[in-house]
């Protein structure tokens, strides 16, 4: 097929939440360029992952396909070489599409040479991705190499994501970066998309995925000093970690981690007080805002490179950040912030706009491919977004809700402890604007309603007046897995007459 004029550029912030921007009216958040870009946009203001954490996020977004399909449910769990996705698919329009950052894929080891790296690592970038910059964040060599180049003595590339370990009876290491702003790894990748982009001549793709603001929460300045923590109002969570523990086994479980010396390295949990915790969250604005510095460069290079005109544009994150709420941190169980994301998608002559109905990250890779005229996959679960941005193209139904998965056998000790077995340790949600519904194989449902309990802590999943609510929302959640079944070959028929495939687009508009 010969090649579009049209060029993609496609943005992804690392656990960025869906409401940390200044347009949005957010107190601390200090975002001009992507407020700037917001309002050339269509901003969808209820969009969700597919799932938690970073590598399955991404499968998700990336292949246009559920967890329960595509089945790379963990960072480290393959994805299966036979699926399909947007690298891939631009390459059929003769696009050559280029990765700066990372995608957390685990390649398929059956393909692969036994000593091949590949097999030793979840950071490889996605198969049909040719190298712009690649940084995964477990090992960032040409980072590092670029420290080195410039006076910096970086013995292990490896160490640069390691957070500051705090002493025993420290809760954090409040103190800017030691590696200035311009070293840092997001300038690193931003400048290497602007380099390119001022050389570009020819119709382009290009996935940009930034780390940051992914712990380690480290910034330097002028970042750091631009938020005082004490300006911070905390929010008085409702519920203390201990009690929360004790309203189900899997929250006992995860609770686990906070109330140990777990996780990230930089970070006693066990001894956090408030100052700590304004400190963090500091930080992790400060990241939010050098993030949007760097993106403002890069879309100061694509306009000076005259392709702004045939350009989308896409701002988006994989997963968000619990940020301390219900004493929480970082992407887990079925909380809202944990899965709800941003969504700006930008291309010329849109209407800007805001969209308020659920949408899903499954749905950004049918967008894209049907904005650059190539045919979307008869297996994508995803639906193209295209006919809420320009009224051209033929309109799909909104959703009535998102699903979103959770595989905990990395996270907890269900495993460990034979408590559960792998195929267990998983849960699906079915939400809409009011309730939503957490299914577990092999542990108590819940339920709760979101307009009177956005904290989502009473379960009323037990409760006489709210189960026909409940049953309502389980068989929709069925149906809904029984309409998206992989079907890569079941529209597909032999006969005397040959092979005859029937188009996806309907079965996708179903549910």
């Amino acid at each position: 097929m010969e090649k579009s004029k049209k060029s993609v550029l496609f943005i992804c912030a690392d656990q960025w939440r869906f409401d940390c921007f200044s347009f949005l009216n957010h107190p601390y958040a200090l975002t001009p360029n992507l407020d700037k870009l917001a309002k050339q946009s269509v901003v969808f203001k209820s969009h969700f992952a597919g799932i938690v954490p970073c590598g399955p996020s991404r499968t998700t977004m990336l292949t246009g396909l559920y967890p329960f399909i595509h089945r790379s449910v963990y960072n480290g769990a393959p994805l299966d070489k036979r699926f399909t996705n947007i690298a891939k698919e631009v390459r059929k329009l003769n696009y050559n599409p280029k990765l700066y950052g990372y995608t957390d894929t685990s390649w398929d080891p059956r393909y692969l040479d036994p000593k091949d790296k590949k097999n030793f690592t979840y950071e490889s970038p996605m198969e049909g991705f040719d190298d712009g910059c690649v940084l995964p964040g477990g090992k960032p060599e040409p980072w590092a190499n670029h420290l080195n180049q410039n006076g910096f003595e970086i013995n292990k590339a490896e160490d640069l994501y390691k957070g500051r370990k705090p002493k025993d009876d420290q809760a954090y290491i409040y103190e800017p970066y030691y590696i200035p702003t311009e070293f840092s790894d997001t300038a690193f990748l931003a400048d290497k998309v602007v380099n390119d982009l001022k050389k570009v001549k020819d119709p382009f793709f290009m996935h940009v995925s930034f780390l940051k603001p992914h712990p380690p929460f480290h910034v330097a300045d002028p970042w750091f000093s631009k938020f005082n923590p004490d300006n911070i109002n905390l929010s008085k969570n409702d519920i203390s970690l201990k009690e929360l523990s004790k309203k189900h086994p899997l929250l006992k479980e995860l609770c686990k981690k906070f109330l140990l010396k777990e996780n990230f390295s930089e970070i006693n949990y066990d001894l956090l007080k408030d100052q700590d915790i304004k400190n963090i969250m500091s930080v992790y604005f400060a990241m939010c805002a050098e993030v949007d510095f760097n993106i403002g460069k890069i879309l100061n290079a694509l306009k000076e490179s005259g392709q702004e005109e045939n350009t989308m544009i896409i701002f988006t994150s994989d997963h968000g950040e619990m940020l301390n709420e219900n004493n929480l941190w970082g992407k887990l169980g079925w909380w809202d912030s944990s899965y709800r994301i941003p969504l700006f998608i930008y291309v010329p002559q849109n209407n800007p706009k805001e969209i308020n109905h659920l949408t899903e990250s499954v749905d950004v890779a049918p967008t894209i491919l049907e904005w650059l005229g190539g045919d979307i996959p008869i297996d994508w679960n995803g639906q193209s977004l295209m006919h809420n941005i320009n009224d051209q193209y033929e309109k799909s139904p909104n959703k009535e809700f998102v699903v979103f998965d959770y595989d905990f056998r990395e996270s907890t000790s269900f495993v460990k402890d034979k408590k559960l077995a792998p195929e267990q340790c998983n849960l699906s949600v079915i939400r809409n604007n009011k309730w939503k519904y957490v299914h577990f194989p092999s542990l108590p449902c819940l339920l709760f309603d979101l307009e009177n309990d956005p904290n989502e802590i009473n379960d009323l999943s037990r409760v006489k007046e709210f189960q026909d609510i409940k049953n309502d929302l389980v068989s929709k959640l069925l149906s809904h897995r029984m309409i998206h079944q992989e079907r890569q070959l079941s529209n597909t028929k032999l006969s005397s007459s040959g092979v005859k495939t029937k188009s996806g687009p309907a079965s996708r508009k179903m549910g």
